[in-house]
C-alpha cells in the first residue's frame, strides 16, 4: 500500500533580522526536533492561505506570505511529507505556543546549530543562499 503524501507549508518568519524556530512536542512525530512552523494545506486552500491560517492557529500571530524558498520531499517511514517553505513576514500578535514546546528567534547562521526536522534542511540552504548570495 502506498504511503500517504502530505502537502505541508512552512513559514521562515523574519522579524528584525532573526528567524523563528519552533520545537515539536516530545510525544509528537519528530518529537523534540526544531522546525519552521506551519502545517498541512487543506483542500481548496492556496499555500499562502494555509500558511497564514496555520500560523494563526499554532502561534496566534498574523503574517503575510512572501517569496517561495524551496521544497523538499522526505519519507518519514509511515508517510511522505512534501514541504514547501516560504519567507514569511510578521505582521502582528504576541507569540503563544499552542502546538510547540519552545520557540527561539535566531540569526540565519545559528539555525543549523539546532537539531532540525530532516525536511527543513533544504529550506535552510535556500534561505542562506538568498541572504548570502
Amino acid at each position: 500500500m502506498a504511503k500517504p503524501e502530505i502537502l505541508v507549508v512552512a513559514g521562515v518568519i523574519e522579524k528584525q533580522g532573526r528567524y523563528l524556530l519552533t520545537q515539536r512536542f516530545e510525544h509528537a512525530s519528530q518529537g523534540g526536533l526544531w522546525e519552521f512552523p506551519g502545517g498541512k494545506v487543506e483542500s481548496g486552500e492556496t499555500d499562502a492561505q494555509a500558511l497564514e491560517r496555520e500560523l494563526q492557529e499554532e502561534l496566534a500571530i498574523e503574517t503575510t506570505t512572501g517569496q517561495f524558498l524551496a521544497d523538499s520531499v522526505f519519507d518519514y517511514g509511515d508517510k511522505v511529507i512534501h514541504l514547501k517553505g516560504y519567507l514569511t513576514h510578521w505582521v502582528s500578535g504576541e507569540l503563544v505556543l499552542h502546538s510547540h514546546q519552545d520557540a527561539k528567534w535566531v540569526g540565519c547562521d545559528e539555525i543549523t546549530g539546532y537539531a532540525l526536522c530532516p525536511a527543513d534542511y533544504p529550506i535552510v540552504d535556500a534561505l542562506k543562499h538568498l541572504i548570502y548570495q
